[in-house]
């Protein structure tokens, strides 16, 4: 009886589930959406404009060609420059805490709009940012704390920048030219001593930027102390395969600002499930001056941005192998050889030899080029080793 039951509850909870259809019609330019936080510091301003679309559009629609500017109720400007297509910048600003300030934006079309008068909120710095192997992976957690009391309310983001290198160095290259008007493939050394592998190839890094919307309060504790998990490395990622970096930066919200991320965060990062709530409506403190009807997205708040970086080696880890399926294929040094089997393969190294090489290894090009996973270039913060 009780499996019968179970069955039951199982097959409602699948018919209830259905097709979440928004009464709202966006119109066919979409809503303007303003994201950034006005930095009262010496990190720069970035303010990023785009339009909305459809709930079934992932596009980044961004808006180019505003003028865009930082006022204070003292009639004071500061102007942003739209150095990247919809992204407007300032560098350090230094505002007086005593002062309210807003964002002023004038789109192409000649709209106006501008946030309510805010206040600069003080940020405390960053007490640590710490790290744990938690299930065969790592967490990561942000700390921090405000001995005045007068911060409460935070939002954090980070960007993970990690070394990496191909599981195969590549001391071969394959030369191509025209005899007799025929293609004619050949396999030469990288270098003329033979010792040498092309370590661009070979050693990379990448950069990715966090997702999530990460918030964080202290107004229901009994002290203005904070620790929460930040973001998980799972077990074996390539991330920490050599060297890893995480840059966390905080920011001091006002209680107005942490609601409306609040509802972001549960409207952008719902599973979709039948118990999740319902998106709402995203009213922030940004509005069309001559039309108080239409909907703007995005809240502007100001703080000075606090950030602290750390790094990790991969033999700071217990146990981290990471591996990729990368199979090694033996191709024999004539060009037929090279062009009908090794076609799409990037050589690696000598696999037999007597005066001349007879064979060679070859492997995917993922697996010996790092660039398709990442840049050569290596980060300016990146230690020597």
């Amino acid at each position: 009886m009780k499996n019968i039951q179970y069955i039951i509850l199982i097959s409602l909870l699948f018919a209830c589930k259905e097709k979440y259809v928004s009464p709202y019609s966006p119109p066919a330019a979409g809503y303007l959406v303003v994201e950034g936080n006005i930095n009262n510091g010496q990190d720069s301003t970035i303010i990023t404009l785009s339009r909305s679309g459809a709930l079934n559009d992932n596009t980044i629609h961004l808006e180019q060609g505003a003028i865009v500017k930082v006022e204070g109720e003292d009639k004071t400007f500061f102007d942003l420059k739209e150095n990247t297509a919809g992204h407007y910048t300032k560098e350090s600003l230094n505002l007086n805490p005593s002062k309210k300030y807003r964002i002023n934006i004038i789109t192409r079309d000649n709209k106006q709009y501008a946030s309510d008068f805010v206040e600069v909120h003080s940020n405390p710095a960053i007490d640590a940012v710490n790290w744990k192997m938690e299930n065969q992976g790592v967490q990561f957690y942000i700390n921090t704390h405000d001995p005045t009391g007068k911060s409460k309310y935070f939002q954090w983001d980070f960007s993970e920048t990690f070394e990496f290198h191909s599981p195969y160095k590549s001391f071969l290259k394959i030369n191509e030219n025209l005899i007799n008007g025929k293609r004619n493939f050949s396999l030469a050394y990288r270098d003329s001593l033979h010792f040498s592998y092309d370590t661009n190839m070979y050693r990379c890094w990448k950069t990715e930027p966090s997702t999530n919307i990460i918030l964080g309060s202290s107004a229901s504790l009994s002290q203005n102390v904070i620790e929460l998990p930040l973001t998980y490395v799972y077990p074996s990622s390539w991330k920490l395969s050599v060297y890893y970096s995480i840059k966390v930066k905080q920011y001091s919200l006002s209680k107005e600002a942490y609601e409306f991320l609040e509802r972001m965060k549960k409207n952008t990062e719902g599973t979709g499930s039948v118990f999740d709530a319902q998106p709402s409506e995203l009213n922030g403190n940004i509005h069309n001056i001559n039309d108080s009807k239409e909907t703007v997205i995005g809240f502007v708040n100001i703080c000075n941005i606090q950030s602290k970086r750390i790094f990790i080696k991969n033999d700071e880890l217990k146990d981290w192998i990471t591996s990729m399926p990368c199979n090694l294929k033996e191709i024999q040094n004539n060009s037929d050889s090279i062009y009908y089997t090794g076609g799409g393969l990037t050589p690696t190294d000598v696999a037999k030899s007597v005066i001349s090489i007879v064979s060679f290894y070859a492997a995917p090009p993922i697996c010996v080029d790092c660039t398709y996973r990442g840049t050569s270039v290596k980060p300016s913060f990146w230690p020597e080793k």
